[in-house]
């Protein structure tokens, strides 16, 4: 009787592992089988007669406006299905995915400035436009920019506009660090902050018992949006990462801001951590040193 027992609980989790790995990975499957259909059918229905990429672009754009909810805008504190990304929608319920493929975000109806942005994106290359994802990492915005006769044009689909001025669009938004980014290809990653931002270099280096040390990871992080926004974010969010290199050196361009900067040793599943704040100004080189065996550390699990 105990075997059959254990057995059951067995086969009982193997059920309910299963029933959760399909439901996370529901929004890739639905791609599959009807990602093709969806998207073809949101072009046909928005772009058929068009055939310049401005005419397209701002087809697509005013599609978006009409067509999509934000989240942030339904959201009630006091509902249990939304912490689990549930909203209901004109009687439907819809499930909320970030990094979700576009055939589930035109499905779920629900958007945010990147889901906004990927739909825009991945619908202009369907139509043959070269187009691309722009997004700050560490400041939690994106729009994006396509071509036209040769010529780059900035858009933010989540605000139905045209972003006639790039210095002008960034003013007072305390950006770190842009990027484009091709969704098809995630490994073509453009740094377009200077077209956005003036920037200063924040110098890095790492010594342990006065040598370099090659091979740390030193993390960049802005606070920004924790001290403007503390209930919506609840750390500091990740702007850039990289190695030192042999000279125990590493340096990043950043927008001018306050930023804390983290160095990593690891082992196995645990990384000794050292931190310090950095403010960094425009125009200007910004020097930072970092001293393994003096400066003070924490112990964190590996993540």
């Amino acid at each position: 009787m105990k075997k059959i027992k254990i057995n059951k609980i067995f086969l009982l989790g193997i059920f309910i592992g299963i029933i959760i790995t399909l439901v996370i990975y529901i929004p890739w499957l639905y791609d599959i089988f009807y990602g093709e259909t969806i998207t073809t059918q949101v072009l046909k229905n928005t772009t058929s007669n068009l055939t310049t990429p401005d005419e397209i672009a701002l087809s697509i754009m005013k599609w978006e406006s009409e067509y999509f909810y934000n989240p942030y805008s339904l959201w009630n504190p006091n509902s249990t299905l939304q912490k689990y990304g549930i909203y209901k929608i004109n009687g439907s319920y819809r499930l909320f995915v970030r990094n979700a493929p576009v055939s589930w975000i035109i499905s779920s109806r629900l958007a945010n400035c990147e889901e906004y942005a990927k739909v825009f994106v991945h619908l202009m290359n369907k139509k043959g436009i070269e187009s691309r994802l722009v997004y700050t990492p560490g400041e939690d915005h994106a729009w994006a920019e396509y071509y036209s006769n040769g010529h780059k044009i900035v858009v933010d689909p989540s605000q139905n506009k045209v972003i006639p001025d790039k210095k002008k669009f960034a003013e007072g938004k305390n950006w770190s660090y842009i990027e484009s980014i091709d969704i098809f290809n995630t490994s073509k990653i453009n740094d377009v902050s200077d077209e956005y931002i003036e920037r200063g270099i924040l110098n890095i280096r790492v010594m342990s018992e006065n040598k370099p040390i090659e091979g740390i990871d030193v993390t960049i992080k802005s606070p920004y949006l924790m001290k403007i926004n503390p209930e919506r974010y609840k750390k500091p969010e990740i702007v850039l990462s990289n190695r030192t290199d042999k000279n125990g050196e590493i340096f990043f361009k950043l927008g001018e801001k306050d930023y804390i900067i983290e160095v990593r040793k690891r082992y196995f599943i645990f990384n000794i951590v050292f931190s310090k704040n950095a403010t960094v100004i425009s125009n200007t080189e910004t020097n930072l040193s970092f001293d393994l065996n003096k400066d003070k550390s924490e112990l964190k699990v590996f993540n």
